[in-house]
């Protein structure tokens, strides 16, 4: 067991970055890598690296690792490939106890020269007692201590600074960053994230390993393209999803998957029928997309586990509530009808005027201020265990107008408050630039207050789905 071995990585007190050129007039990875360090907040010192010398945003460039005169915990590489076996001669010198090679063109080129520099590069590497992240890969992500590689987004700020309890475990680096942006736009954030591209050294294994034992991470999720340790992978992640919720996204699982999978991060895939096997019994939960790893760590932040799958859907459209019921049907939760004495009193309420439906879902008729006593009075029936709340901005926002819908969202957040039973919340449509706008401001509303909040029915029911499985898997395990 890990018992926090890799916890250094995330908390050097020196980084050299290998490959910043002193043109400011360009943009180059090892300038990226600097700003972002900066920009994120690291407050130990920051060397930047190339053998022509010079001085870039006030810092003296060093030739070599081995010029520099402090010492040096951590290295990026941005250099060419042909480069690194020098780099890392330099760093064992100098005492480096770590690399990031950002740096591509070893075996994931899948030829025989970059197959024999990868290996060089780590034997060398582990000669001399210095762990690799990568190569091929963005490298690792932790607010905490102002580690960051928002190196693709050079106009802006950088990552978050805000630290979160989730551990993202990624084989790829546009991934990585695709799931922070996602995660951010939501309101979560992460712990520490690792992309770790051809796994040469450490490995998936090793990381999901770590992030068992790190009390800052509650919830891990990975993107996996290939396994470098089949067994111990398996051992590793049984032990990991007792104690947290593990959510993998395993990529490379068809053909042509498998082909880029090689491609792109050196990986050998493997089939996608094997994969739900064994992350069924090992406890995992499997999706599909970077999305839906961010949709089930919301349920898991914001939601209190359902006591079973009788969902109730309060929304407006009567096209809209039979697809929703589709789509819940299709993801694995049941609408059971609503018991005829709740019928009767919300009939009672809105009377028989044409739109309203009872049943379940229960349309009512485009009208935000009739959500919250519908909610109060289905929350209250035993046979309903959560609620997803279906909000069509374009329909709202073009009759009622929003002096009307935000005071009742504030209703709703109010009764939620006094709910026992779990809400979601579905914000979809936007057919008019007032209806996005709109709807956008109500979204930054609910996550303050704690809402799950999704994009369509369907991606809502899914993850609520797999979530109720982990619950009762944990339960029983």
């Amino acid at each position: 067991m890990d018992e926090l071995g890799l916890d250094y990585l995330f908390h050097p007190r020196s980084i050299a970055i290998a490959g910043v050129s002193g043109d400011s007039t360009k943009f180059s990875p090892g300038q990226g890598f600097m700003q972002s360090l900066i920009d994120t907040g690291f407050e130990g010192k920051i060397y930047p690296v190339n053998p022509k010398g010079g001085e870039v945003s006030g810092s003296k460039i060093y030739p070599s690792v081995r010029d520099i005169p402090d010492r040096v915990d951590y290295v990026i590489s941005a250099i060419p490939a042909p480069y690194t076996p020098q780099l890392v001669a330099d760093c064992a010198a100098k005492g480096v106890r770590a690399i990031h090679f950002f740096t591509s063109g070893f075996s994931e080129i899948e030829d025989e020269e970059g197959q024999q520099l990868e290996s060089e590069v780590l034997r060398v590497a582990r000669q001399s007692g210095i762990r690799i992240i990568g190569p091929n890969c963005m490298g690792l992500y932790c607010p905490k201590t102002g580690l960051s590689f928002a190196v693709n987004f050079p106009e802006q700020s950088g990552f978050p600074k805000q630290n979160g309890p989730v551990g993202l475990i990624a084989q790829s680096g546009g991934n990585s960053i695709y799931c922070i942006r996602e995660a951010t736009t939501r309101g979560i954030y992460f712990s520490k994230v690792i992309s770790y591209g051809n796994a040469s050294d450490l490995n998936e294994t090793d990381f999901l390993e770590y992030f068992t034992c790190d009390p800052e991470t509650q919830i891990i999720a990975l993107y996996i393209e290939g396994l470098k340790g089949g067994s111990r992978f398996a051992t590793v992640l049984r032990r990991a999803a007792k104690v947290k919720p593990v959510i993998i996204f395993k990529a490379g699982t068809t053909e042509s998957g498998t082909r880029a999978a090689a491609s792109h991060t050196s990986a050998i895939a493997g089939s996608n029928i094997i994969w739900e096997s064994f992350l069924k019994q090992a406890g995992a939960i499997q999706v599909h997309s970077v999305e839906e790893i961010v949709d089930i760590a919301l349920l898991f932040l914001r939601m209190s586990p359902p006591k079973g799958r009788n969902t109730a859907i309060i929304g407006s459209g009567g096209g809209a509530s039979v697809q929703s019921a589709d789509d819940c049907l299709n993801a694995g939760l049941t609408l059971p009808v609503l018991p005829a004495q709740i019928r009767r009193k919300l009939k009672e309420i809105y009377g028989t005027e044409a739109g309203h439906i009872f049943g379940n879902p229960v349309d009512t008729l485009a009208r935000p201020e009739m959500l919250l006593n519908t909610s109060r009075i289905i929350a209250d029936c035993d046979q309903i265990d959560l609620l997803i709340i279906h909000v069509a901005f374009d329909t709202w926002g073009v009759i009622d107008g929003k002096d009307v819908i935000k005071p009742s969202i504030e209703s709703l957040i109010n009764l939620n408050n006094t709910l026992s039973k779990p809400m979601a919340v579905v914000l979809h449509s936007y057919a008019t630039d007032e209806a996005k706008r709109l709807a956008s401001e109500v979204h930054v509303r609910l996550r303050e207050a704690g809402f799950p909040v999704y994009p369509s029915i369907s991606r809502a029911a899914s993850a609520i789905n797999k979530f109720i499985q982990y619950q009762q898997w944990h339960q029983q395990s």
